[in-house]
């Protein structure tokens, strides 16, 4: 989910007060999305190249693959986030080197099926991985977290994920 990607974040540049760098590692096309709103009618950061931009402290770069991944590895960043989009094989690899693994879940009727398979399929891998759902019942929230054995947190209502409050700071300090 982009919008947790976003808050987090800001979470870190802001609360924490780290340098902090996002990547967004699929197709969806938000950080440029994000770029032309918040750069429109303004000159040209000085230093903003193609691929990346910053924003309230944050570096985001459009255009996740290895060689940006280790540029950001390089000491530049104190916390490096992707947003990966969907779990898929082409990035598995680079997930699952990941130091914190935060799954976000929709829990509407209409998107319940690709996480409920996903579920079943990571059975062996779920040790230390963080389950987050935006959207949906609290039935069905409850129902996942007894039949599959996981803690499914509830992500914070946050209309503006560049505004980080106490009630965000405190759910990140929560599971991070």
């Amino acid at each position: 989910m982009t919008h947790l990607s976003v808050l987090a974040a800001n979470y870190m540049a802001s609360a924490l007060q780290r340098r902090t760098a996002v990547i967004e590692w699929n197709d969806h096309g938000a950080w440029k999305t994000i770029k032309d709103i918040c750069q429109a009618g303004s000159a040209k950061q000085a230093d903003s190249a193609d691929y990346k931009y910053k924003i309230f402290g944050v570096t985001y770069y459009m255009q996740g693959a290895p060689r940006v991944l280790a540029s950001c590895l390089d000491g530049t960043y104190d916390e490096v986030i992707i947003d990966f989009g969907e779990l898929r094989p082409s990035i598995r690899a680079e997930w699952l080197r990941c130091t914190v693994k935060i799954i976000t879940a929709s829990l509407s009727e209409w998107k319940l099926k690709a996480f409920m398979e996903l579920l079943t399929e990571e059975d062996e891998r779920r040790t230390g991985w963080i389950y987050t759902a935006a959207f949906g019942s609290e039935d069905i929230r409850r129902e996942i977290e007894r039949q599959f054995h996981i803690l499914l947190k509830r992500v914070p209502l946050s209309v503006d994920a560049f505004s980080v409050d106490y009630r965000v700071m405190e759910w990140f300090g929560g599971i991070l």
